[in-house]
């Protein structure tokens, strides 16, 4: 499983040997249940994970309500931005939706790849420029309609759509589900 962390690196950047042998010798697997907690408000997030296999949701609680900030499954790079970066307590909850596989590397191994390997420092920065995805979802939540979002979010998820509730793929484009609900059937009648 870790080799599928390896992998993905050297789709980003090539990985020397002596990276490669790093990485195997601290990176971790880890198995989390449906509905088991990755990491709980309150905690500092002290590791990068890949998903091998699953599906994980990232959200926060306004007003006693989940809001659905990140759906990661096979191949995205989770953690809690903010919590990791800063190694402080977070806000936000990451939880398994289905059965999940992890391969993580914990921070402080993280500082020393950087340290250690230069390379790593390229990888990490092609990886960080993925996830202008996050950003630009962040811009469609602010500036366009149920339908735009909902187009969107098939688009670039289709095949979460069979795998994440639609009470989360509301709070993830920051609707109610009615609107979700009256959204997606207008959608299908359409094409």
């Amino acid at each position: 499983m870790i080799e599928a962390l390896i992998e993905r690196l050297n789709t980003v950047s090539p990985v020397s040997v002596a990276l490669t042998e790093k990485i195997r010798s601290v990176a971790r697997t880890t198995i989390y249940s449906a509905g088991d907690f990755i990491l709980k408000e309150g905690q500092v997030c002290n590791r990068a994970c890949m998903v091998i296999k699953g599906l994980a949701r990232s959200y926060y609680v306004i007003e006693g309500k989940d809001i659905t900030s990140r759906l990661m499954d096979e191949g995205f790079v989770i953690t809690s931005w903010m919590s990791y970066f800063t190694q402080k307590p977070g806000n936000e909850f990451i939880v398994a939706v289905e059965n999940t596989t992890l391969v993580c590397l914990e921070y402080n191994y993280i500082q020393k790849l950087y340290t250690d390997f230069p390379e790593f420092n390229i990888i990490s920065r092609k990886l960080t420029d993925a996830f202008y995805l996050s950003e630009q979802r962040t811009q469609m939540l602010r500036k366009h309609t149920a339908e735009e979002k909902y187009k969107f979010f098939l688009d670039n998820h289709p095949s979460l759509l069979q795998r994440v509730p639609l009470k989360h793929i509301a709070t993830y484009l920051g609707v109610n589900e009615e609107t979700l609900s009256r959204v997606r059937s207008k959608f299908h009648k359409k094409h």
